[in-house]
C-alpha cells in the first residue's frame, strides 16, 4: 500500500478502526474511534522519527504524544498491530527506546515479536536502520514534520548497518573515555566540557569518515569494520581522537584514527605522531 498516493485521514482512521474491532469486539464505537485516533497520531510520531533518521526515548515520545506513561512502551504494540502491519510498513515501533537500555521494553518487544518475526533483541539496531532508510512513509501519510532535534536520542547516519554500528561504537567509547558515564550522558552530552551530544558526534563521525576516505588520519590505514568475533583486527578499528586533548570532542577538534594510533599518539602532537608513525600516506 505504501507505493500509492497519500491516503486521506478519514480512510486511515476507518482502516485502523476495522483492525481494532477484530481484536476488541466488546469496545463501544466511541471507544474504538478514540483508540483509532490515538493509534493514528502515534503512527505519525513514529513515521516522523523515520524521516528524521532518529530514535527517541519513551519519555520524549510521551512529551510529543501529550499523554502516557514514560516508562511503558506497550502503546507501540497497538500501533504495530492496528496500523503498521496492515499498511505494510517496516516495524517502526523499534525507533522508540527505553533511555536506560537503548532498547524497546522487554514487554513491548516480546508482544510484538510473536506478531512480526523471530528477530532477536541483539538485531534491533539493524532493524531500526532498515526502518529509518525506508522512504515510503510520506507516500501514504502525506508530508511529515521532522522530530525536533532536542528530542533525538540518537541519529542514524549511514544506510549500511555494519558501518552505522562501527560509528556508534566509536562514539560510545569516546564518551566513556572522557567521563566513564553511560547512555544517560550520551543523551544530554554537554556534561563533558566542549563536546557534542551523542547524536551530534555520530553525525560528525560519519562526515569525517567520508572526508578521510575511510582511513586513519595519522597512518593512512583503512579502518577495520569487523568485530573480533568476525575475525577483524581490533587495533585497526575506528577511534575518535581529539586534536587538542585539553578540549572536548567537537567539530574541528576531532579526527578519526585507528585504536592503535590513538594509543600510540598519547600526548604527542599530531605532527609528531605522524612523524613517528612512518607508515602514514595521504589517501
Amino acid at each position: 500500500m505504501y507505493d500509492e498516493s497519500p491516503v486521506p485521514r478519514a480512510d486511515l482512521l476507518a482502516m485502523i478502526s476495522d483492525e481494532i474491532s477484530e481484536v476488541y469486539p466488546d469496545y463501544g464505537i466511541k471507544k474504538t474511534e478514540a483508540l483509532a485516533v490515538r493509534v493514528l497520531e502515534d503512527l505519525y510520531i513514529l513515521a516522523r522519527c523515520a524521516i528524521s533518521k532518529c530514535r527517541l526515548t519513551y519519555t520524549d515520545a510521551i512529551i510529543l504524544r501529550g499523554y502516557g506513561n514514560r516508562q511503558n512502551g506497550k502503546w507501540l504494540d497497538d500501533v504495530y498491530g492496528f496500523a503498521i502491519s496492515p499498511l505494510g510498513f517496516p516495524d517502526l515501533t523499534m525507533l522508540v527506546v527505553n533511555a536506560a537500555t537503548g532498547q524497546p521494553s522487554e514487554d513491548a518487544f516480546e508482544a510484538r515479536r510473536s506478531k512480526l518475526s523471530e528477530i532477536q533483541v541483539s538485531e534491533v539496531p539493524r532493524e531500526q536502520n532498515r526502518c529509518i532508510w525506508f522512504d515510503g512513509y510520506e507516500a501514504v501519510l502525506g508530508p511529515l514534520e521532522p522530530i525536533p532535534k532536542e528530542y533525538h536520542y540518537a541519529r542514524s547516519v549511514m544506510p549500511e548497518p555494519p558501518l552505522e554500528t562501527e560509528i556508534r561504537r566509536a562514539v560510545s567509547n569516546a564518551i566513556q573515555r572522557v567521563n566513564g558515564v553511560g547512555k544517560v550522558t550520551m543523551k544530554f552530552g554537554k556534561e563533558y566540557a566542549g563536546s557534542g551530544s551523542y547524536s551530534e558526534l555520530c553525525l560528525l563521525t560519519s562526515q569525517l569518515l567520508k572526508k578521510q576516505k575511510g582511513r586513519c588520519a595519522l597512518t593512512g590505514q583503512p579502518f577495520e569494520k569487523r568485530s573480533a568475533a568476525e575475525g577483524g583486527v581490533q587495533d585497526d578499528r575506528m577511534s575518535l581522537d581529539r586534536i587538542d586533548n585539553s578540549h572536548g570532542y567537537y567539530d574541528g577538534n576531532v579526527q578519526l584514527v585507528t585504536q592503535f594510533a590513538n594509543r600510540a599518539r598519547g600526548q604527542m602532537s599530531v605532527e609528531e605522531a605522524r612523524r613517528r608513525l612512518i607508515q602514514h600516506e595521504e589517501p
